[in-house]
């Protein structure tokens, strides 16, 4: 995250200080009733007192907003996952929040991180005094809406690619900081990330040389998927492998182009629209579910097959053979092997028990 944008810093510094202090002391969740609900005149917090004031600049462990983003370049974050934290970019704005998402009980206490194109959420480890990686979403199809609730300083944020999320600031010149530079740079990144002809999805897919493979790899992790189900994308580990395939079931009649992706744990199929503009989401296997098997009946063809309890059979065809050897080495599972204990050699007989079976022989 190379710099800091100061002037930002500065400008929200008066409303955040002693106030964040104090709420470090008071505890780090917010407990919400299960009765409550989901609308906005349900969200009463069992501790609805947020403290509120002035005073000096610290915000974290006795550190300023400057001492904390050079800490976040510095120093290793525990559970960090996809890109490397300095690509992010200039930090915007950054601040101690508790955050909550609709399928959670408790307003959790986060520290989070806005650059250009993302919102980093780091949840904080107090015993270490440091981060621990719990997500980073793309500012790009996001949507931020000002909650008027019994809770102040309140705002969600949603898009197709992320669940909503409640996140309640300390005051209101820190909530006042993070509607305008939010809302500024989810318009900027849609603006950088339009669905249109410029986009650059035209130039990487078919992803049949490396580098379009690794671009399209980071375009993925950084920008909307139309009809994204799930956890977000970068929630699922890093990324194996990526290619363009040919799919076809029993469902599909004709094959059909797909962008194939690997997980650790999770088998993604995307699909791109004919004028390459726009990613869709199409489905995700379990990998432990499935299993490749080649076709060698088809000769001269470089398919395989996925069949699994969770799905019907499903028919891919590679383009090339280092896409397919690389798809099979990553999906097919080693065949068992016999038990180790099957493998040694019988015991030894004791030497004094040998003895005594001789002279047993010889009566």
């Amino acid at each position: 995250m190379g710099c800091c944008s100061l002037s930002a810093r500065r400008a929200g510094s008066a409303g955040t200080g002693q106030d964040e202090v104090e709420l470090l002391r008071t505890g780090r969740t917010r407990t919400w009733s299960n009765s409550e609900g989901q609308s906005e005149a349900s969200l009463h917090p069992k501790d609805p007192a947020i403290p509120a004031g002035t005073g000096d600049t610290e915000v974290l462990w006795g550190r300023t907003r400057e001492e904390l983003a050079t800490l976040l370049i510095t120093q290793p974050i525990s559970g960090w996952e996809g890109m490397d934290i300095h690509s992010l970019g200039e930090i915007i704005w950054s601040s101690l929040v508790f955050l909550r998402s609709y399928c959670m009980e408790e307003m959790c206490e986060c520290y989070i991180v806005l650059s250009s194109f993302h919102l980093l959420i780091l949840s904080v480890d107090r015993t270490k005094k440091a981060f621990v990686y719990e997500g980073l979403l793309p500012l790009a199809g996001m949507r931020l809406r000002e909650i008027a609730s019994a809770i102040s300083h309140t705002f969600e944020i949603s898009g197709s690619m992320i669940e909503s999320r409640l996140i309640c600031c300390q005051n209101s010149a820190d909530f006042d900081m993070w509607v305008q530079h939010l809302q500024h740079q989810i318009k900027m990144a849609n603006a950088h990330c339009p669905v249109s002809p410029n986009n650059n999805i035209s130039f990487l897919v078919p992803c049949d040389e490396q580098w379009k493979k690794r671009e399209l790899m980071r375009h993925l992790l950084c920008n909307t998927i139309l009809k994204w189900e799930g956890k977000p994308i970068q929630h699922l580990g890093r990324i194996q492998y990526l290619t363009t395939v040919q799919v076809a079931s029993g469902c599909m009649g004709d094959s059909e182009e797909r962008l194939l992706i690997l997980f650790p744990e999770d088998l993604l199929f995307l699909s791109v629209d004919k004028d390459r503009t726009a990613i869709t989401y199409k489905g995700k296997l379990p990998r432990t579910g499935i299993q490749a098997k080649e076709k060698s009946a088809m000769l001269g063809r470089l398919q395989f097959e996925i069949t699994g309890s969770l799905t019907e059979p499903i028919v891919i065809t590679c383009s090339t053979a280092e896409d397919y050897e690389k798809c099979l080495f990553y999906l097919q599972k080693p065949e068992k092997i016999l038990d180790p204990l099957t493998l040694q050699p019988p015991p030894i007989t004791p030497k004094k028990s040998r003895q005594h079976q001789q002279d047993i022989s010889t009566q």
